[in-house]
């Protein structure tokens, strides 16, 4: 049965955050076997029917919703209580603990557990109020302590989120990756992209986590059209520098050749360098 004292390893909420941060940065680094690895672990202990899953929703729930009175944030708090009460803890522990043993020997990373999540203490307060609601012997002082600093976050207006993409309707794996890779990569790479590289990024995370291209097909083609129009008109500019000419008539045959239909990791890091040009181009008009 799991302990009532927070331990971060077995926190489901914070072991999908530090997941997702592993993708990104291995995204942006190019590591393809790294994402690759991070991103099946993901699909395949987070999938919709285990237990893991449905605490996490009922986390993720906790941690997204915002509403207009304390009787409704208890009603919540009561909701979410009955919910765990009916998961099975001991088969969501031994879920929990195979993630654990895939994520050391498939990841490997010695950090991977120290990663800085901004809502941390928000996460373990909910994973250790989760625990007191599944014991058998409640500590009440400490449940009621949680109970209030869940209230409090449940009617704190939160800040909006860009969800162009993703709506309410989307599964928590898909609007946690859109909240992870929204809010900031890492602060590790904050200044290297621009945010159209974020943007690409963002939409391919989206797009692998929900098994929809349909997102990062768009960005793809979208990038495409209007960088081979900006490399049509830079060119007409350019009769007098052959180098640059060619150069750019590279980049342009390079982009024709693009098949959008059977995209994978090379293509978007070949897409994240066509916007930086992109970018170039831009400021240079």
């Amino acid at each position: 049965m799991s302990s009532k004292t927070h331990n971060k390893k077995r926190n489901s909420i914070l072991l999908y955050e530090f997941l997702v941060r592993t993708i990104s940065r291995a995204l942006v680094e190019n590591d393809k076997k790294r994402s690759s690895l991070a991103l099946k672990i993901l699909k395949k202990h987070y999938k919709q029917g285990t237990e893991l899953y449905k605490e996490f929703r009922i986390m993720n729930a906790l941690v997204k919703t915002t509403v207009s009175s304390d009787h409704v944030a208890a009603s919540i708090l009561k909701e979410a209580k009955t919910a765990i009460s009916s998961l099975d803890s001991e088969k969501l522990d031994r879920e929990k603990s195979i993630l654990i043993r895939n994520i050391n020997h498939m990841i490997n990373d010695e950090g991977f557990y120290d990663q800085h999540v901004s809502d941390y203490r928000t996460y373990a307060t909910i994973q250790t109020l989760m625990n007191e609601w599944r014991s058998s012997d409640k500590d009440l002082i400490k449940m009621a302590e949680h109970e209030d600093h869940l209230m409090k976050r449940l009617v704190a207006e939160k800040a909006q989120e860009d969800e162009h993409i993703i709506t309410e309707d989307s599964s928590g794996t898909a609007r946690l990756v859109m909240k992870v890779m929204t809010k900031k990569l890492n602060e590790k790479y904050s200044e290297a992209l621009n945010d159209q590289q974020k943007g690409l990024i963002k939409a391919y995370a989206f797009s692998a986590a929900s098994d929809d291209n349909t997102s990062v097909r768009l960005k793809l083609k979208e990038t495409k059209e209007n960088l081979l129009s900006l490399i049509e008109d830079y060119s007409q500019d350019l009769q007098e520098n052959n180098y640059l000419r060619n150069k750019l008539s590279e980049a342009k045959a390079a982009l024709l050749s693009e098949n959008l239909e059977a995209f994978d990791d090379s293509m978007v890091t070949r897409f994240m360098l066509y916007l930086k040009l992109k970018d170039e181009l831009e400021a240079k008009e």
